[in-house]
């Protein structure tokens, strides 16, 4: 691909209509994306997952991938260490250096999502329920669900745009620990 800017075409489903956009994907895969998670994948191919309470602020009693918000001055990488010892006790040896599949909401992205090898089931979760899962486990997030979907594909950018309100989005953002950071608030495409 050389210096070619890599362009991803994609369909996005929002509720009300159907509209192709062309994504930048080597501009999101090189920005800092305000949380990083990882796809844990065990040798039978089933997925670690986190089993969100009742009372979870964000995707409560959903399956969700194990990762968090990204602290201002680490990299995503960085991130994803700190959060997978801090909510698992452990993190793989091996995290390849370019993610697996970046999340966009609303035309903001939200995450980078990194896969790695899981062989152990001896985590420190503090109390916190986790299960080793099918993709297709009808408990996964919407936004989780999407970019198993998009992993299935072989795609680089998954995008949940599902007619919602793109300022909710960009308020989450200015929650974040990075919030204020150059490029945390740029759109990566315009939803309908």
């Amino acid at each position: 691909m050389g210096k070619r800017r890599a362009q991803l075409s994609l369909l996005a489903l929002p509720i009300a209509a159907l509209r192709m956009t062309t994504i930048d994907v080597a501009a999101v895969r090189a920005a800092a994306a305000p949380f990083s998670c990882a796809i844990l994948r065990r040798g039978d191919d089933k997925l670690l997952a986190e089993v969100r309470g009742a009372d979870a602020q964000a995707a409560a009693g959903r399956l969700t991938c194990y990762g968090g918000k990204r602290e201002q001055g680490e990299s995503s990488i960085q991130c994803l260490v700190r959060e997978l010892n801090e909510e698992l006790g452990w993190a793989p040896e091996h995290i390849p250096a370019e993610p697996a599949c970046s999340l966009l909401v609303d035309g903001y992205l939200i995450a980078h999502f990194y896969e790695a090898s899981v062989d152990r089931t001896d985590f420190e979760t503090e109390g916190r329920a986790f299960e080793f899962v099918d993709e297709s486990d009808a408990r996964w997030s919407a936004w989780h669900a999407r970019i198993l979907a998009a992993r299935r594909r072989g795609d680089a950018v998954a995008v949940f745009d599902d007619g919602g309100d793109p300022a909710a989005t960009l308020a989450l953002l200015r929650k974040v620990p990075t919030a204020g950071e150059e490029g945390l608030e740029r759109r990566y495409y315009e939803p309908l």
